[in-house]
């Protein structure tokens, strides 16, 4: 019998770039109000280009030995060589020209706030896929979020010029992703113990599981049949039985 429970995949790199960039926009946003925004700003236009650099050449080398390791290679649909390519390309770039890239990490910081906008918009029709209710909030906060970094990213402002609004854009992109991703995990959990009770109660309620075959001659007796053995007596000796018809 073939199970009904639905296989959901997820991508390991995915989600740890997803942590990492929603922790780092929290943990920026909230150091710009608590401390000293220009010291904090100052950090990271001189840090923030090299670690963007190393986070994107490590995620490529990641995407290019997973594509041999698991012999990616055999699909021609398969493109993870060639996405580790150009992410190790776009890290070097950004630590070779660290200072010209630097003049653009407002642009940037918006535009990585659209992908995680993006991001909740995909988990939000997976929650609805698999018929999780919590799919429309992950939708609302995957709009705002794209919304509000369009609207940073047309307006004059700058993310670390001291700017209150562009400090609690930060904190509240990066609470959005995390909020998100929580409800996907909790409705791919909810999702997986449902699929185990519907796939457990179809056993259960199956003829062959519950005992009730409806064809019963499998377990009736069969009629015993003997077989007598004929004694075969051996001619005497001597004797011209051997021989006759």
């Amino acid at each position: 019998m073939a199970s009904n429970k639905e296989e959901i995949k997820d991508s390991k790199a995915g989600l740890v770039a997803n942590i990492i960039g929603a922790l780092a926009f929290l943990a920026v946003g909230i150091c710009l109000i608590v401390f000293d925004a220009a010291f904090i700003a100052k950090m990271v236009y001189s840090f923030s280009i090299l670690g963007l650099g190393i986070l994107f050449i490590c995620f490529g080398m990641y995407y290019m030995i997973k594509y041999f390791f698991n012999h990616e290679y055999i699909r021609i649909t398969s493109y993870g060589f060639t996405m580790g390519v150009i992410l190790v390309i776009i890290g070097a770039v950004f630590i070779i020209n660290a200072d010209v890239v630097s003049t653009f990490i407002d642009a940037l910081v918006c535009l990585i706030g659209v992908v995680f906008g993006a991001v909740m918009l995909q988990q939000s029709f997976a929650l609805f896929h698999i018929q999780r209710g919590s799919w429309f909030l992950s939708l609302l906060l995957g709009i705002a979020t794209i919304a509000g970094s369009i609207y940073i990213l047309l307006t004059p402002t700058k993310i670390f010029a001291g700017d209150m609004i562009s400090f609690i854009y930060l904190i509240v992109v990066g609470a959005f992703s995390l909020f998100s991703l929580l409800l996907m995990v909790i409705g791919l959990n909810d999702h997986k113990k449902d699929s185990n009770r519907i796939y457990k109660r179809n056993m259960e309620e199956s003829p062959v599981f519950a005992g009730k075959n409806t064809d019963d001659s499998i377990f009736e007796d069969e009629p015993a049949v003997e077989f007598k053995e004929e004694e075969v007596k051996a001619p005497a000796e001597g004797s011209d039985d051997l021989f006759e018809e």
